[in-house]
């Protein structure tokens, strides 16, 4: 059976994709977290080595979130994890390693309505910073021992059931509301952005385990909301929300994505799951 390392099994991304990936028949998924293993020390990352084999294929969805702060210190957290799973790649070559990057490589203050794969690069937090020099120090390795291909995922905001962040958007916005709780919201909300759905992200890193492909990918739609499009769907089940208001903090700046690179990797009648459908599942 080929074997699927997920580290951060336990984490809302790594959670869906384990439950996903388990359904697969011919496939053994084994996860990793914390507490058993504390990836920011290499002595417990040396555990994993009896699990690293040619035929593996790691998912690292392990990582300190933004939403637990975005500072220098995470960032040499989130560095140390990637070095020491670097260290285990060198000893212990597998098939291939998907990472869990991030958009945010593109910069969250970029002004772009045409962002592809080629865009240049311009990370402007730590956690953004950190995930781009993540991508490069992975390339680094595996391109050295000719064995592990390397799919770098950069989506942008993932939302869905179980996601107890609190972050800004639907996911912090749907919390809220169902604890009567008011939400502020940024400027008018209008800013474009994209939300891409947890169970259409774990579709996607499946197709992906199967085929021939290495590289950076954006994981989008091509599907264009706003922060207020949350707001309105969120008004039909919770007609009494109260809504704040704050001038922005920062220029408003539009990110839209084009989806032609991924959409020529996945099936024709891959279907991306509406931000309505996808909040209405989350609300159930």
């Amino acid at each position: 059976m080929e074997k699927i390392i997920i580290l951060g099994h336990s984490g809302f991304v790594g959670s869906h994709l384990k439950v996903a990936l388990t359904k697969k028949d011919g496939w053994e998924v084994i996860g990793s977290s914390l507490p058993s293993v504390d990836l920011t020390i290499p002595e417990h990352v040396s555990k994993l080595a009896p699990i690293f084999k040619p035929e593996s294929t790691l998912i690292l969805a392990a990582a300190l979130k933004r939403q637990f702060g975005d500072t220098f210190k995470s960032y040499k957290k989130n560095m140390s994890i990637i070095e020491n799973i670097c260290e285990l790649i060198k000893a212990r070559p597998i098939k291939k390693v998907i990472f869990m990057s991030s958009a945010a490589v593109y910069g969250e203050e970029t002004e772009n309505i045409n962002i592809c794969e080629s865009t240049p690069v311009n990370p402007t937090s730590y956690y953004g910073i950190g995930k781009y020099a993540a991508e490069r120090l992975l390339h680094k390795v595996c391109s050295e021992n000719k064995v592990t291909s390397l799919v770098c995922l950069r989506p942008p905001l993932v939302y869905g059931p179980d996601d107890l962040g609190r972050t800004y958007g639907p996911a912090g916005f749907s919390s809220a509301a169902r604890e009567n709780l008011p939400i502020t919201l940024w400027g008018d909300g209008r800013e474009l952005r994209e939300f891409i759905y947890i169970d259409d992200l774990c579709r996607v890193i499946s197709h992906l385990i199967e085929i021939n492909f290495s590289g950076e990918i954006n994981v989008v739609s091509g599907i264009q909301y706003c922060f207020f499009d949350v707001i309105n769907i969120l008004k039909e089940k919770f007609p009494n929300l109260v809504l704040n208001t704050r001038p922005r903090s920062k220029h408003k700046a539009d990110n839209a994505f084009d989806p032609s690179k991924l959409k020529s990797l996945l099936p024709s009648d891959f279907q991306f799951t509406s931000l309505k459908t996808g909040m209405a599942n989350m609300l159930l």
